[in-house]
């Protein structure tokens, strides 16, 4: 489907800024326009509007997805819209591996998602962490280097640090404002790596609870 991010002019409160920004955040992370159904399952492990209160502010979904940039066709049905396309484990590896015949055994997200414009049918970066939990995994799985700007005990550091700054239970907004005040590694690196928000704060909750338990 093609589509291109606009730029719009109108004013919005503060309310609708905090969702246009989720919205716009959600599509970053995907490289896609974030399909309700897909975003729904981003806002709850975040702490996003969810998109029935989006759609109560805006008056529809494809409205929202309009304030927040992405240009909608009318004349595409909203189930097709909404309707993704389904991969298996066999079928996302194939894809890493043309990746790799075509651009190299080292990979990146970007370079990925430059690739995978080329390609018909490969994967999205959604669909991927869907599959196997986490980037990184899935390039693991597939033989492929995961080249990331900051190792896996950077990012480690880095969220331990803001949780015992800010506190157990942090959230993805907290860590966001926190990492932009203290120039840490952002949210969207922690996802990389991780995979997801609550999986980050998971192992790293652990690590400092047995920590914590040892030094008693």
């Amino acid at each position: 489907m093609k589509q291109r991010v606009l730029t719009s002019q109108q004013t919005w409160t503060e309310e609708q800024l905090e969702m246009i920004q989720a919205i716009q955040a959600l599509g970053e992370l995907i490289q896609d326009r974030p399909r309700r159904t897909i975003y729904r399952r981003y806002a709850i492990e975040h702490g996003w509007p969810q998109p029935e209160t989006i759609i109560r502010q805006f008056g529809s979904w494809p409205e929202a997805l309009s304030a927040a940039g992405y240009e909608w066709h009318i004349d595409q049905q909203p189930e097709e819209l909404e309707r993704a396309p389904k991969y298996t484990k066999d079928e996302i590896l194939k894809s890493f591996h043309r990746y790799a015949q075509d651009v190299g055994s080292t990979i990146t997200l970007k370079k990925y998602q430059i690739w995978r414009k080329s390609v018909h049918h490969a994967p999205s970066h959604y669909h991927i962490v869907k599959m196997f939990g986490s980037w990184h995994d899935a390039c693991t799985a597939a033989g492929l280097e995961a080249s990331v700007t900051y190792s896996k005990a950077e990012l480690a550091a880095s969220l331990r640090q803001a949780i015992e700054e800010v506190g157990f239970s942090l959230s993805f907004e907290a860590y966001r404002e926190w990492a932009k005040r203290n120039n840490k590694p952002s949210t969207k690196a922690l996802l990389h790596r991780y995979g997801s928000w609550s999986a980050a704060i998971h192992a790293i909750e652990s690590e400092i609870r047995t920590s914590n338990q040892q030094a008693q």
